[in-house]
Parts: C-alpha cells; structure tokens; sequence
C-alpha cells in the first residue's frame, strides 16, 4: 500500500482530483450550488421539521424510568446474576482454572462469534439450510456474552439502548401467537422472531468501541461477498435461464435470467444485498487502515454489479433511498452533486437495466398487477380485525383469507406483497406502530448522535444501517421483506448494529 501511495500514478491521479476540485470550487456552478446549499441548510435548520426529526420524542425519554423497561431487564439478567452468584462462592477454584480463564475471555470477544456466525448463515446453500440455525448461534452468543460477565459483578444486560418500540414490536409479536386464528400455524415462526430479539441484544450487549463494530460489520460483509460472489459466477459462467414466474417476458422481452445465487429467489437476494451495500460503504469510510478499505470497496463492487443481475426493481429503489439518506446524513451539501451524478448514470446504464427500470409502475407488468388483488385481500382481513390480525406467520395469514374466501386474484395468494401491511396482518395494530416507530426512532437517534459524534467509524456505521433500514422499509412498500426467514433476520442483524454503532456514538460524544 505505502508503494501505491508513492507511486507516480497515484500522485497524478491525486494532483488531478485536486485541480478538478479547486475548479469547480472557483467556478461560478460551485458558487451557485454553494449558495443554494447554505440557503436550503439555513431554511432546514429553522424549519419545523429539523425538531420532529432530531428531537427525542417523549414516549422515548420516558424509557429510562419506565416500569416495563426495568422488571424485562431483571428478567433478563436472572441467568447472568445466577452465574456471577456463582463465580462469587466458587471464585479461588474458576481463577485457577485454565479453561475458566479461556471461557471468560472468549466471551469478552462475542461481538466477533456474532461476526463469524452472520457469516455462516450468509454463505449456507437453502438446500442445507435450517432456520433453527440462526436461533441456536446467537443464544450460543448470548451464553458467552453470560460467561463474560460472570467475573465482572456490575455488568447487566440492558433494554435501554435498545429502545421501547423494538421491545414492544417483538412483545406484539409474542402475543400475536396465543391470539392467532391458528395458533399452531403461528408458534414456529415465534423462534424466527426470537432469533432476530437475540441479534438485536446480544450486538448492542457486546459490542462497545468502534473497532468490535468494524469487525461485527466485517462478517456481514464476508456473508455479503459469498452471497454475491456466487450470484456474478451463476450469472456469468454457469447461467440462468429466464424463469416466466420470476418475470413478465411480454414487458421484459429481451431480459437475461435473473440470478439468485444459493437463494430461492431472486428477490430474496436483492433485499439482502440492500441490506448489505450500505454497511459495505460504512466499512469504506469507517476503517482506519486502507487494506480494509480496499476489501470493503471491492466487495461493495461485487454486491453492486450482483444487485443489478437479480432486478429487483424494489431494492434498486430502496437502495437510491438509502444513498441518498447516507449523503444526507454524512453531508447534505453534496445531495445537489449526487442527484446530478445519478441522472448523468441513467443513460450508461446497461440496456435490460434500463428496460426494467422503465417497467416500474406499468400495470401491464404481470408482476405488477398481480399485486393489487393481494392488497385487496389483505384489506379485508384487516376490516374484520384490525387490532389482533389474522395471526403470526404467513400460514396463519394464508389460512384466514382462504377459508374466508377473501382474495380474488388468479395468482395463488402468498402474502401481502407489502411488509407493513403484512406485520398488520400478522401482529396487529400494535405490532405495525411499534414497527414503524421502531425505524423512526433509529433514523432520528441517528440524526441526533451524527450531529455531535466526531468522524469515526461508529458514525458511519450508525448512518450506514439507519440507511439500509429507510431503504429496506422504501422496498417493503413493494413486497414483503420477510418471506425468507434468513432474511428477517439480516433485516434485526442490520438493526442491531444500528443501535450497538449508535451506543458507541454517544459513549464517545461523551469523552469529547
């Protein structure tokens, strides 16, 4: 690296990036959108919305003293006080032990077992996999995070970076299992929602400096790279025939097969690589040594050339969200340049791309229309019940609307094709508010702490998954993210990290 830093290449490429840059700057663009920009800054920072968007809102500032948050934390931590009760009687025989010693520092490292095991569960075929997998690695995590603690009397586990709508959401989702119309139907998918409760805790328990986030990032992306990695070699080497139930082929004549790597579906696929990009760009930005930015970079390449073979037009969408919340977040002043960057890209982009972009909205898209009597369906479950819904688990949804003959599509009726009407149908009024607030407040948490968090790798993680999460949730307006269980889960995974980096940005405002 220290030999490309001094090549000649590198200090012309470096002297012309420097040239262009004082250009524009003296230009009379430069001081035009210079202008503009510190206009729109002055008109936002008085704007009302500037308060709903930064300002903690009351429900959240009440967490801290709230009943509820301290019996769940007590409850939680019952395990951890056993074992540190433990530790205290039988303290001279665990300190003269070798593998106690091994144990407790073992567990001092979870937020790297959560690293190596997302990447587990992002490189196993679906041939192989099982959905229990993900359930027992992250309570395996969670047992060390115990371990680790149990030498150390005053560590608890806490609910309060976590935040009272994502301890509600899945508290809806506890209860949509007893009030479900199929309560059978319901209770395996309650693990599914277990597992995703875990990554959340157990990344926000663990993780507490930036350099454990980085590399709690860094399996993410090696799950990303293997994903991706074998898209681009099914794509390219072994190839993919056109699939007539993954596309319309009278509005995409000429489109090639959409690829999926060791998914089932394509747009499984796309919604993980959305997931994924922008913590790869965090990984970019954050990384303090350029070996790691370097791999990061390229693996973002990978996932970006990947995503533009599955077209998914709604990850395409929910990823030009998620860019555009990142600059916005990172430095709103460059928003006018990348929107003008991305209009300048739309005419180089391949042909199919562009052909399918073009699709977006045409109701002649049987892909498209089959989607309305889906809603329709669902429209009419929830005015028969909406407060408990139909139940967890697309099952009991499906079952609900087949025998009260609700859908009148010709396509057989999977779900909702829109997540949050899907987690309405599933987990009720309550479980969709909670949801909802659960990603505002990580969008507005991140827009306090990138306001007084200096530039370290915690900001851009934070403004990273804040962005993969406002992009997931554009691409859910669309189709339900979480039909595929390992899906759901990357979605918590990707969350988890949101609020662990969001942790760390305040722990470190703090010594500042």
């Amino acid at each position: 690296m220290a030999y490309v830093q001094q090549s000649l290449i590198f200090h012309l490429l470096l002297t012309l990036w420097e040239g262009l840059r004082r250009a524009y700057a003296e230009s009379g663009l430069g001081h035009l959108l210079a202008r503009f920009t510190a206009w729109l800054s002055a008109k936002w920072e008085r704007s009302f919305l500037v308060h709903l968007f930064y300002d903690e809102s009351r429900f959240s500032q009440s967490w801290e003293f709230c009943l509820l948050r301290r019996v769940s934390e007590w409850v939680l931590n019952l395990p951890l006080r056993l074992m540190q009760w433990v530790y205290g009687k039988l303290q001279k025989l665990f300190d003269q032990s070798f593998f106690a010693a091994l144990a407790f520092e073992a567990g001092r490292e979870s937020f790297l077992a959560a690293g190596w095991f997302i990447a587990l569960i992002l490189a196993i075929p679906s041939k192989y996999w099982n959905n229990a997998y993900s359930l027992v690695l992250f309570a395996l995590v969670l047992v060390m995070i115990f371990v680790g603690g149990m030498n150390a009397p005053s560590f608890r586990l806490s609910l309060r970076p976590i935040g009272p709508y994502v301890v509600l959401f899945f508290a809806a989702v506890a209860a949509a299992v007893p009030l479900s119309n199929y309560p059978r139907l319901s209770l395996r998918f309650l693990n599914y929602h277990i597992a995703c409760f875990l990554a959340v805790l157990v990344l926000v328990s663990a993780v507490e400096n930036s350099r454990q986030l980085l590399r709690a990032a860094g399996g993410l992306a090696m799950g990303i790279l293997a994903a991706a990695g074998y898209g681009i070699y099914q794509g390219v080497v072994i190839g993919v025939e056109v699939n007539a139930s993954f596309v319309d082929l009278t509005v995409n004549a000429n489109m090639p097969g959409r690829v999926y790597s060791y998914f089932e579906n394509p747009n499984a696929l796309g919604e993980l690589l959305l997931l994924g990009l922008p913590i790869l760009v965090a990984l970019v930005f954050g990384s303090r040594r350029w070996v790691s930015k370097l791999c990061a970079a390229g693996i973002f390449c990978v996932g970006a050339v990947c995503l533009g073979m599955t077209y998914c037009r709604a990850s395409w969408v929910g990823l030009v969200a998620a860019a555009l919340l990142y600059v916005f977040f990172w430095n709103r002043k460059l928003l006018p340049l990348c929107f003008a960057a991305g209009f300048a890209a739309i005419p180089l982009l391949p042909a199919s791309i562009l052909n399918r972009i073009l699709t977006i909205g045409n109701l002649n898209d049987t892909s498209t229309a089959s989607r309305f009597p889906q809603y329709a369906a669902a429209l009419r479950l929830l005015a028969g019940e909406p407060v408990s819904g139909a139940g967890l688990g697309v099952d009991a949804v499906r079952q609900t609307v087949r025998i009260k003959t609700l859908y009148q599509g010709y396509a057989p009726f999977v779900h909702a094709h829109n997540t949050f009407l899907q987690v309405w149908l599933e987990c009720g009024l309550l479980g969709l508010v909670t949801f909802v607030g659960a990603i505002l407040s990580a969008v507005k948490s991140t827009a306090r702490c990138v306001k007084h968090c200096p530039d370290t790798a915690a900001r851009h993680m934070a403004i990273g998954g804040a962005s993969a999460v406002a992009g997931a949730a554009v691409c859910g307006l669309a189709d339900y993210l979480w039909t595929y269980p390992r899906i759901m889960f990357v979605f918590w995974f990707v969350f988890g990290l949101t609020l662990a980096a969001i942790k760390v940005c305040n722990l470190e405002a703090e010594r500042v």
